[in-house]
Parts: structure tokens; C-alpha cells; sequence
């Protein structure tokens, strides 16, 4: 993601046509050192969330 720029306008694009524009102007997709790590702990957090239902 850090170094192709492409990936990024594409991801960007296909978030609004996902979501719509009003939504993705407030969401911010930004290059995280540890990306792996924060995402394995976020889909753990939201798994544990779903169990508890």
C-alpha cells in the first residue's frame, strides 16, 4: 500500500462506490507500520463482540 499509488486511488474509489460518498468522506485510510497486527487485533476484538451476543 506505502508505495503504489495506484493500490491507493483504487481502494479509495472502491470504498465510495461500497459505501457511497456521504460515508467515505469520513473514513480515512492511512499506511500503518504494524497494519497486520492492529488488524488481527481488531478482528479479534469484533469476533469476541459477536460471541457475546
Amino acid at each position: 500500500y506505502e508505495h503504489y499509488t495506484e493500490y491507493s486511488k483504487c481502494l479509495e474509489n472502491t470504498l465510495t462506490e461500497l459505501v457511497g460518498e456521504d460515508v467515505s468522506g469520513s473514513i480515512s485510510v492511512e499506511h500503518s507500520n504494524d497494519g497486520s497486527g492492529i488488524g488481527a487485533a481488531l478482528l479479534a476484538a469484533s469476533h469476541s463482540h459477536y460471541l457475546d451476543a
